[in-house]
């Protein structure tokens, strides 16, 4: 399926979307994810809210991934689809619908039905729990009973660990894969005195802080943040050692529009980042030529050139400062980077 969603990119992107849609829902049905969370995926992916009338629930989700008032009925103007005998989901776009409303509405709608099925036979619904234990949008009673399900709740501190969301299941730690704005992630839970990477194996991990049991939403934001700042060179980030940049990166996800000087710095191309990457590293313009193996008079040009697109001197302490920000703004996503 990614083989041919790759094809397909290049043919027809429309249709290389569609697959991207059915690609992920199928994930999050075999995750076992429950009909919040594949809500929220809903949310996501349309950027509208979305709904589901049940048998026995009422959920209605935002296109942050919020919990909206309980509905009693569709909005008027919502597209509907049913999901089974009595139940209905739907979508909600103010003016024309967008070109994969309709297959992100039919495939919530298909998870869904698969969701009520195993909930009715009495699965376990581990995966259920696990989103209920790291949603900040849950409520203390929801998440009190989820943790004492999982037998977190009497702990004094526990973290929550980002992980790819094909990324092996541990055999000795609860986890599930969550719907998230960055995409699906694999959420691990464990005790604070307990290894965190053991067991998951995947390429990259990132470490929420420990916290009390009740904070655990917390702990899933930060080691959401250190795993879009892992990389090749650095596959494990630790939240605990991020100190500021948890705050500068709940404060870039807060702002409807990248920063103006992450755009910049994602325009530039890969010489160029290695070039500024050089210079923040060595802290001069020889050391940045020796690492880079030009003269130091053509690294003085490109940097006069540099400091030009950026709007700053990314020699002077000012500018060193800005450009880190900016670099860990790009790293973080914030802007799609040129790399």
């Amino acid at each position: 399926m990614q083989e041919l969603v790759g094809r397909l990119t290049a043919l027809d992107p429309e249709a290389s979307e569609t697959l991207k849609v059915v690609t992920y829902f199928d994930a999050l049905v075999a995750a076992g994810v429950g009909a919040e969370a594949l809500l929220r995926g809903a949310a996501a992916l349309s950027g509208a809210p979305v709904g589901f009338l049940g048998s026995a629930r009422r959920l209605r989700v935002g296109q942050d991934g919020g919990r909206l008032p309980s509905p009693v009925a569709p909005p008027a103007g919502a597209r509907l689809r049913t999901v089974g005998e009595g139940s209905v989901c739907w979508l909600e776009r103010s003016g024309d619908a967008h070109a994969n409303d309709a297959m992100v509405l039919e495939r919530l709608a298909i998870a869904l039905g698969i969701s009520e099925a195993r909930r009715a036979a009495g699965g376990s619904g581990l995966a259920g729990v696990v989103e209920i234990a790291v949603n900040p949008h849950a409520t203390a009673e929801e998440r009190g009973a989820a943790l004492a399900r999982l037998q977190l709740d009497a702990e004094p501190r526990v973290r929550a660990i980002a992980a790819p969301h094909d990324a092996k299941a541990p055999t000795d730690a609860p986890s599930a894969v969550v719907a998230t704005r960055h995409g699906l992630v694999r959420a691990v839970l464990r005790r604070a005195t307990e290894d965190g990477p053991a067991g998951t194996e995947p390429t990259q991990l990132g470490l929420g802080l420990a916290l009390p049991p009740e904070r655990l939403p917390e702990s899933w934001a930060s080691a959401l943040v250190a795993l879009r700042l892992a990389d090749d060179a650095r596959p494990l980030v630790d939240a605990e050692e991020l100190g500021g940049l948890l705050l500068l990166a709940e404060a870039a996800d807060a702002r409807p529009e990248p920063h103006p000087d992450a755009v910049a710095l994602a325009a530039l191309d890969a010489r160029a980042l290695a070039l500024l990457d050089a210079l923040a590293e060595t802290g001069s313009v020889r050391g940045a030529a020796a690492r880079c193996g030009i003269h130091h008079s053509t690294v003085q040009e490109r940097l006069l050139v540099l400091g030009r697109r950026l709007g700053y001197d990314p020699h002077s302490p000012q500018g060193r400062t800005r450009y880190a920000i900016a670099r860990v703004l790009v790293t973080l996503s914030v802007v799609p980077s040129s790399r």
